[in-house]
């Protein structure tokens, strides 16, 4: 079913997804960032999801946050559908820029969370100085559609207030915001070092659903992150007391021999300090004892800011997911190399080479590795 004459189907969408396997080390996310001063961890409401045939529904949602310069790009409509969906958000930031024309577009948060009908999620990240919070509900789901309600803050003001917003099942639509000084920057500093600097950018969130069954649900809330003391007991939160979960703030992607196949998924688990650093780290899920070691050791890197309870640094659980399956080439790779083997033919034309019976003949290599945070298990997100 297709919400708006011209658009790809959900069924077409599913299949061009199983058609495209790839080569990737995906992160899955899979903590919970509630807002710092507005969400107490009853935030979710559990209201019980609408059903269909007498089976209820719910959806695991991906989303993602960027930025970009709306100053030099084309006019974008508020509310803008994808003709289909991409496997990293380095492809998607691609289709973007060609087909959109944004410029200075960049990732600045990922999120993966499974939500029933009428249940509230809210999600907060650090964005320069202040916190970008988040507040997402889906409603009316039955199989195959839902609307969604999507509000987004940055520094106490509001730059997204959507309502209502209809997707078909897996349709990937873009939600562009409001002006803020969340965006950053990048540039060469002195001895050639990469430094960044503040500045003011557009919002732009991209958002794909899952309609699944209930029991499908994956990266429930309450089954995430929570408050430890320094042995690692849980600490139980009270209703009226505001708990914000550790950030990742750089990731650090395993390190492999080139050339080497593998395919899993190694889930990892720690405890954040109130320092910003991992301890305690064990493996949840095991691929090979080498690639667990080299998992581990990469989550040993990562940099963290703590975890808040009432505003205080704490100890808090840490799940992290690092998920290898094989790559292809996309879509955008495609056709490149479509659009030079044209190029070549005409080349050879104008030469009275003539292409006969030549047809588009090409080859991509699909050994290489790209890193980034996964955001379903139906492949919309490798970042």
């Amino acid at each position: 079913m297709s919400l708006f004459p011209g658009l790809i189907t959900s069924k077409q969408l599913l299949k061009q997804k199983l058609k495209r396997p790839r080569l990737a080390v995906f992160v899955a996310l899979v903590i919970l960032l509630p807002a710092r001063d507005a969400v107490t961890t009853l935030a979710q409401s559990g209201a019980s999801g609408i059903k269909s045939s007498g089976r209820e529904y719910a959806v695991n949602l991906t989303y993602a946050v960027y930025q970009y310069d709306a100053a030099r790009s084309s006019p974008l409509e508020e509310v803008t559908r994808l003709s289909g969906t991409f496997s990293s958000a380095q492809e998607e930031i691609a289709y973007l820029k060609e087909k959109n024309k944004l410029e200075e577009i960049a990732v600045r948060h990922l999120r993966s969370v499974g939500l029933r009908s009428g249940e509230s999620f809210n999600d907060a990240v650090l964005l320069g100085p202040e916190y970008m919070v988040f507040a997402i509900t889906p409603r009316d789901i039955v199989r195959g559609y839902l609307k969604l309600d999507l509000r987004v803050r940055y520094a106490n003001e509001p730059l997204l207030d959507a309502k209502g917003v209809e997707f078909a099942n897996y349709e990937t639509v873009m939600l562009r915001g409001g002006k803020g000084m969340f965006g950053v920057k990048f540039f060469i500093g002195g001895g050639g070092r990469q430094e960044s600097v503040p500045t003011e950018r557009t919002l732009l969130v991209s958002v794909t659903p899952e309609i699944i069954p209930v029991s499908n649900l994956r990266n429930r809330p309450q089954e995430l992150s929570h408050p430890v003391d320094e042995y690692g007991a849980k600490i139980e939160v009270k209703e009226n007391d505001r708990f914000t979960p550790p950030v990742a703030l750089e990731r650090v992607a395993p390190q492999f021999e080139s050339g080497r196949s593998i395919r899993g998924a190694v889930r990892l688990g720690g405890i954040i300090t109130p320092e910003g650093k991992i301890i305690n780290i064990k493996v949840l899920q095991s691929i090979d004892p080498v690639i667990d070691e080299r998992a581990v050791d990469a989550l040993r890197r990562y940099r963290f800011s703590p975890a808040l309870l009432n505003g205080k640094p704490v100890f808090a659980t840490y799940r992290e997911e690092i998920t290898f399956a094989a790559a292809g080439p996309s879509i955008l790779e495609i056709e490149e190399e479509k659009r030079r083997e044209l190029e070549k033919q005409k080349e050879k034309r104008k030469k009275g080479m003539g292409i006969g019976g030549w047809g588009l003949a090409f080859r991509i290599n699909a050994s290489r590795l790209a890193f980034g945070v996964q955001r379903s298990a139906f492949g919309r997100f490798g970042v």
